[in-house]
């Protein structure tokens, strides 16, 4: 690394020089070790070869003396001229004998000698010639050894050795001639090398040098300085830039004052525009959220249901002397009345989108859902069951959202709250999970995704409506998902979103339900990257003075009308629990038992009665929907039989025997699209239903036949005009008994639905003296039209008569309220209000009818 930093420090010119020579270096060097070490190798083959050459002309000659081991002149003969030869650096020759002894040798002077055991142990291992080298004296020897061997029966038998010695100096000094040269010429070409380095290096750097000591002139303020370089190279361009440059900063610098008034100019200008531009935006932001505040009210003024609910958006900003924030958040609760219950309305939305977008859809949400709420207000659009309720504002909604083509979604939590039993009817598009906080315990309400945002395509027929029955003191919580989407703070000091969705849970149960505690509480745990609303749904349960007292004999007497039921004996269990109903005709498991009975003995008027009250009193119960469709079915009243089926849908489209009920009413009433779609469903979930199959094939069988119908209908319209025509004459001539079977007639081509003529039968059963059936009537008649002061009053008469003078005082009352100038109802309170109930006398009318005789009291 020092030596990195100390080159960077080094100039140009001498690192240019510095590798110039490096590469000359590079380039000499390798190639003259290799020239010398392949010379040396080329000299010691030769030697090798010239050697074994030796060796082998001398082991012919002396082979056959070395075998018989007596005399050796012809062996010492040849060693001796080898004195005379002219072999480069030879300084001995000799040869041993397989005893160890010298038997000839250059000089003669170790002739008779014996070997050293070392030399002799290496002389006896040799297989072939072999080089060693040794020091003798200042010299170094190359000793070269030759095993000499006969042929003997077909092996080979060694009989001596031939050693030549050579100066190892004198045989390499071509080699050393040779490095000598390598050297020289390497030394002249590196010099040369260096030479022309700094040649190169000098003219290749003088540029450089010029443009750095320009570059350092200008730098100490002499603008007027110019870099006087010739060429077109890169040199040559990079100074007439650096020149160009100059003047420019030359004339800013001259100039400056002036260009940075312009500048400054220019920068105030755009700057205005700017926040000219942001105060229009906040203005539109601020319009916007003034637009949105008013459409998320809490106009919940339910006593034991209480709603409140927190909004903070993202986007928060300032407008003149205004804070406001705006975003896709939006929260509404309300009350309303329907079937002439109160509910409380709720719905949490979060718009897709930040800021404008999001808050566009808040916008969108809040004025479809407020116009329904209002025309929700108006009387004749409160006729109608909350589930379908539900679906009507689901609908709304999905169209409108639907129109943008995809630009625009937003996910809902929108449910009513029945304000006397508590029952939850609620529907979830994609929202985080509603929670249920009960026994300091929170958890979500569900488990899986049903519907999409709304205004996604395609899932309508997806739509159904959950419902959850809550307890005294039970807390619900809806929000955005903005409480989910936080940046929490990591152990290793890294942000990253949460992704645990139950943490919502921990904080509602820290908080204990305290919706300003679980804010403070989210907001503790990760900051906020989304739009939050929390809304809080509180309920307890409504005291109510017609609650029943449980008494002893109670739950006894209705364990043993069960127990009759089963076994059979409806007259016998009829006896045991009727006595026990006028006086605790609202307690829910009486009116079942009871309206089982009915229905088993056939006697389904009766029957829809108790289910109807019993439902009112419990209307989360899917089973006793179904009981009372299907009882509504087997009178034939197939509208009314149609509208509670279709509640139960609503609830659970997969309910086999609604599926197959529904299918059969929709065949009575000749929809055969609809009874065709119901009963796909229930083969869907039992395909191998033979009652479900027959049923398919009439709804199949009955499309072609339609038309004949159809054409009977004309003629069913004339004969039911000529009977409604003589119906009236005989109430008028109070010919009760008939009339009345005429209307039930009337009554049963009308499908049950006609006010006026259920209005005639309760009229004519009064008269007779049937109370019971009449009761019945009067309130089918309040069902189907709310707004009659003629039944109201008249049923008030029969509760009187009965001794309810609560209920009769009731009715009253509400004829009173519907037509304030209707004299008997007035009349009738007047009395009750005045007089002991022994004393009074009840002013009656029959609506149609005589409305009573001159001194205004009723005519029996």
């Amino acid at each position: 690394m020092t030596f990195l930093k100390s080159y960077k420090d080094i100039k140009i010119r001498t690192k240019m020089i510095l590798l110039i020579c490096g590469v000359v270096l590079i380039s000499v060097l390798p190639l003259s070790l290799i020239v010398l070490y392949r010379s040396q190798a080329v000299v010691l083959k030769k030697t090798y070869e010239v050697c074994r050459n030796l060796a082998s002309n001398l082991s012919n000659l002396i082979t056959e003396e070395l075998l018989i081991n007596e005399t050796y002149d012809s062996t010492r003969t040849a060693i001796t001229r080898l004195k005379d030869s002219s072999i480069t650096g030879l300084l001995s020759a000799y040869v041993i004998n397989i005893d160890g002894n010298y038997v000839a040798e250059m000089s003669e002077k170790k002739v008779g000698k014996h070997a050293e055991k070392k030399d002799l142990e290496y002389f006896f291992r040799l297989k072939e010639l072999d080089l060693t080298e040794k020091k003798s004296g200042d010299v170094t020897v190359l000793q070269f050894s030759y095993p000499i061997f006969i042929n003997y029966h077909g092996e080979q038998m060694r009989v001596g050795t031939a050693v030549f010695e050579f100066d190892k100096s004198k045989v390499y000094e071509p080699v050393v001639k040779i490095r000598t040269s390598i050297i020289g010429v390497s030394g002249i070409l590196f010099a040369v090398g260096i030479v022309i380095a700094a040649l190169a290096a000098i003219m290749f750097s003088k540029p450089i040098q010029k443009l750095t000591d320009g570059a350092k002139i200008i730098g100490d303020g002499n603008l007027s300085y110019r870099i006087r370089l010739k060429g077109k190279d890169e040199l040559g361009q990079l100074a007439s830039t650096f020149n160009q440059m100059t003047e420019q900063i030359q004339d800013f610098t001259q100039n400056l004052e002036l260009k940075v008034a312009q500048r400054t100019d220019e920068l105030n200008k755009t700057l205005q525009e700017v926040q000219a531009l942001k105060i229009a935006q906040d203005g539109d932001y601020y319009l916007t959220s003034l637009l949105i505040s008013p459409l998320q009210p809490n106009n919940n003024s339910s006593k034991n249901v209480k709603t409140e609910f927190i909004v903070e958006q993202k986007k928060k900003f300032t407008f003149r002397k205004w804070n406001a924030q705006i975003g896709g958040d939006i929260c509404i609760t309300d009350s309303i009345v329907l079937n002439d219950r109160e509910y409380t309305v709720f719905i949490n939305g979060d718009a897709m989108g930040k800021s404008i977008q999001g808050a566009g859809g808040a916008l969108v949400l809040g004025v479809v859902f407020n116009a329904g709420l209002i025309r929700s207000k108006i009387e004749k659009f409160q006729n109608a069951y909350p589930e379908a309720w539900l679906k009507d504002k689901f609908l709304d909604l999905h169209n409108v959202f639907q129109s943008f083509d995809g630009s625009m979604y937003i996910s809902i939590c929108m449910g009513l709250i029945d304000n006397e039993t508590g029952l939850m009817y609620y529907i979830n598009a994609e929202h985080p999970w509603t929670i249920l906080y009960r026994d300091n315990k929170a958890s979500f309400l569900e488990e899986e995704l049903v519907l999409r945002k709304i205004g996604t395509p395609d899932q309508e027929d997806d739509f159904y409506v959950r419902v959850f029955q809550l307890q005294e003191g039970d807390i619900v919580i809806t929000g955005s998902d903005g409480r989910d989407d936080l940046v929490v703070q990591n152990p290793d000091g890294t942000e990253s979103v949460q992704e645990d969705e139950t943490a919502i849970l921990r904080r509602v149960e820290e908080a204990q339900g305290d919706l300003k505690k679980i804010e403070e509480g989210v907001k503790a745990f990760g900051k906020l990257m989304d739009d939050l609303s929390l809304l809080k749904i509180e309920y307890h349960y409504m005291e109510n003075a017609n609650d029943v007292e449980i008494t002893s004999d109670l739950s006894p007497a209705i364990e043993e009308g069960n127990y009759l039921l089963d076994k059979g004996k409806y007259d016998e269990a009829l006896k045991k629990i009727e006595g026990l109903v006028s006086q605790r005709n609202n307690f829910p498991e009486l009116l079942k038992l009871l309206g089982r009975l009915y229905y088993n003995k056939n006697d389904y008027l009766r029957a829809i009665d108790c289910f109807e009250q019993y439902i009112n009193l419990c209307p989360g119960d899917n089973d006793y929907l179904y009981a009372l469709s299907n009882t509504y079915r087997m009178v034939g009243n197939y509208n009314k039989a149609a509208d509670v089926g279709e509640r139960l849908y609503l609830r659970d489209k997969k309910d086999f025997l609604n599926l197959v009920n529904l299918a059969y009413i929709y065949y009575s009433l000749g929809v055969t699209t609809r009874a065709q779609l119901m009963i796909e469903s229930a083969l869907y979930i039992q395909p191998e239903n033979e009652q479900a199959k027959k049923l398919q094939a009439k709804i199949v069988n009955e499309k072609p036949q339609m038309k004949e119908e159809k054409n009977g209908m004309a003629e069913q319209a004339k004969l039911a005009k000529k009977k409604i025509k003589e119906a009236e004459f005989k109430y008028k001539n109070k010919e009760y008994e008939e009339a009345l079977g005429l209307f039930e007639s009337i009554l049963e081509g009308a499908n049950f639905n006609n006010p006026k003529f259920l209005l005639r039968i309760a009229n004519c059963h009064y008269h007779l003296g049937t109370y019971d059936l009449a009761v019945i009537y009067y309130k089918r008649t309040i069902q189907e039209d709310g707004k009659n002061p003629y039944a109201h009053n008249n049923l008030g008469n029969i509760y009187f008569k009965q001794g309810d003078f609560r209920k009769a005082k009731i009715e009253w009352i509400k004829s009173v309220e519907i037509k304030n100038d209707y004299e008997p109802a007035r009349a009738n309170l007047k009395k009750i209000e005045s007089m002991e109930p022994e004393q009074f006398e009840i002013e009656y009318s029959l609506h149609g009818g005589n409305s009573g005789n001159g001194n205004g009291k009723m005519q029996i």
